[in-house]
């Protein structure tokens, strides 16, 4: 079944024109009728759906210029139809209506609207005031979130100096999930914001203090017990010392009280036993009298042992 397409009938109510009634109205090919819309010689309007539409106007206008140019094939001209007289166009704007198109052309869609015309240009001061009361309103529209960067900035900078660096992203995570709109409310002040900041960072970085104070007091008790090692060291010297420094006071007064009247091997043999008894005997908090005093009493022993002075003594 086929559909007969519309006599075209173009009266004076036909205002505009498809590209292919505009091909048939100046007896040109649809081809020739783009071309001629692109080079701006027969300018078309579009509808929203970018179809190209002329107008009568612009259409006879192209015709006074350039007359028509339909003989595209020499072998079988048309013949010379009598010329019509053709009407001023109307001037009145593109009526949108739909009998105006042929079925099987372009589907109907309204012509773009002509964009609205532009505003009158503003006082400069109006222009001013209204910049400022923009940018106003963005800086208001902007101050909660640099505020909270404000906070997370000033957290970082909590830090401090001496902590690694390793330290630095675990402080800036914790920041950044806790420091929000939520925790920070419009009516928290500054100085309240930046002290729980403070706080916050402060105890992120708990674990690090508390591992480097342990350090602190481990390397400090082994410093102290080096010291007092070091200490029990010098003060057991110097009792040595003093003990070496009494057994030579004794044994120099032992040499003094066996010199004479002695015999050789008797004096040696009680040196000996007064050095061995100094150096079982002696302690560093003796005196140097008390020392003389065991002296005198082993010298004594080994007179009172000596038969020859028994004798003596008898006689």
């Amino acid at each position: 079944m086929t559909t007969k397409r519309k006599s075209h009938k173009w009266g004076t109510e036909k205002k505009w024109f498809s590209a292919s009634e505009a091909a048939r109205y100046l007896d040109v090919s649809v081809d020739k009728v783009r071309q001629l819309d692109e080079s701006g010689e027969l300018p078309a309007e579009r509808t929203k759906g970018g179809h190209r539409r002329f107008s009568r106007k612009a259409l006879d206008a192209y015709l006074a210029r350039n007359g028509r140019r339909g003989k595209r094939k020499e072998e079988r001209p048309k013949p010379r139809s009598r010329p019509v007289a053709r009407p001023e166009p109307d001037p009145e704007p593109f009526d949108e209506d739909p009998k105006d198109f042929e079925p099987g052309d372009e589907a109907f869609e309204p012509f773009v609207e002509e964009p609205p015309p532009p505003p009158p240009p503003l006082n400069p001061l109006e222009k001013f005031a209204r910049e400022m009361e923009e940018r106003r309103k963005r800086e208001k529209d902007e101050a909660p979130l640099r505020r909270l960067t404000t906070l997370k900035q000033y957290g970082l900078n909590q830090i401090g100096r001496g902590i690694p660096d390793s330290w630095h992203p675990r402080v800036a995570a914790a920041l950044e999930s806790y420091v929000t709109l939520k925790t920070f409310p419009a009516w928290v002040t500054d100085g309240d914001a930046y002290r729980i900041v403070r706080g916050k960072v402060e105890e992120v970085l708990q674990p690090y203090h508390d591992e480097v104070a342990r350090k602190k007091a481990e390397e400090t008790r082994r410093e102290e017990e080096a010291a007092n090692k070091r200490r029990q060291e010098e003060e057991e010297a110097q009792e040595e010392r003093r003990v070496q420094e009494l057994i030579n006071d004794g044994m120099r007064h032992a040499r003094s009280e066996t010199m004479f009247d002695w015999e050789s091997d008797d004096r040696d043999r009680a040196l000996r036993d007064v050095e061995r008894m100094l150096k079982d005997s002696v302690e560093s908090d003796w005196t140097e009298h008390e020392v003389k005093d065991v002296v005198n009493d082993e010298l004594d022993e080994w007179e009172d042992d000596d038969p020859e002075a028994d004798e003596e003594a008898e006689s």
